[in-house]
């Protein structure tokens, strides 16, 4: 990892990441959560735990976590998270739609995704924020020790926002770890007698039931784990643009 200048010029400075670097950081990070709260049975993060919970120590500083915030109000319509990096604690909020949402379907795919990527902007980011004492101050007010999340960033749309990529790239690792989550797609799809994901992705109906059954075992919602499979190189280049895009996330309803 490397700090370098953030040529966006929306940060004084941006992280630089190795290839698979961010994949070691999320598996410690699960391992050393599976230590310090107990292994269980599910292969699912739990979130809520895990922001509250496992990073205040392994970060050293106090995180507080309101997954009711109104971020419609306070940060704009389509913010769906937001992190905020004060000196003396970090602030991570997940707006009440997509908390009311989880609850009301009991679906809680995006609610785990939006709270992974901002625990990963925690995990990730905060060295951004932390002022050297030797120097005078990166930034100018506590409005720009934050991160915002659009809901389009979570899902994978970018136009140059490289700190929600990382924070993406983490999420899904923390979320979906590869090997327990390749290991779960060759034992579902050859439970249907598939012994390839060519023949997999020809099959919509099947292709289907197998995404359900990953979203279900890991929580995530149906269209994470279409990504997930489609950065894994699990899906043909030929399919990928169509497969992603095909039964997208439903957009959180205001109200």
């Amino acid at each position: 990892m490397k700090l370098i200048k953030d040529k966006t010029g929306c940060y004084p400075r941006r992280l630089w990441f190795e290839e698979g670097e961010i994949e070691g950081i999320a598996e410690k990070h699960r391992q050393d959560l599976g230590r310090s709260i107990g292994e269980t049975d599910s292969l699912a993060l739990p979130v809520d735990r895990f922001i509250e919970i496992y990073l205040p120590k392994a970060l050293g500083s106090e995180i507080v976590l309101d997954p009711y915030a109104d971020l419609r109000s306070t940060e704009g319509p389509n913010v769906l998270g937001a992190t905020y990096f004060h000196d003396d604690h970090l602030e991570v909020k997940i707006d009440q739609r997509v908390t009311k949402e989880a609850e009301r379907t009991g679906q809680w795919g995006r609610y785990n995704a939006t709270g992974a990527h901002e625990g990963g902007h925690c995990i990730l980011h905060l060295v951004i924020f932390q002022d050297d004492p030797n120097q005078e101050s990166l930034f100018k007010s506590e409005r720009t020790r934050k991160i915002s999340c659009l809901q389009r960033t979570i899902e994978g749309e970018y136009t140059g926002e490289w700190w929600e990529y990382q924070a993406n790239q983490i999420m899904a690792n923390l979320l979906m770890p590869r090997e327990l989550f390749l290991q779960h797609l060759v034992r579902e799809r050859n439970a249907y007698g598939i012994r390839d994901n060519v023949g997999l992705v020809r099959n919509r109906h099947l292709l289907d039931a197998v995404v359900g059954h990953l979203a279900r075992t890991f929580e995530a919602s149906r269209q994470a784990v279409r990504i997930r499979l489609k950065e894994l190189n699990q899906i043909p280049n030929w399919q990928q643009e169509r497969f992603c895009n095909d039964a997208g996330f439903v957009r959180i309803r205001d109200g």
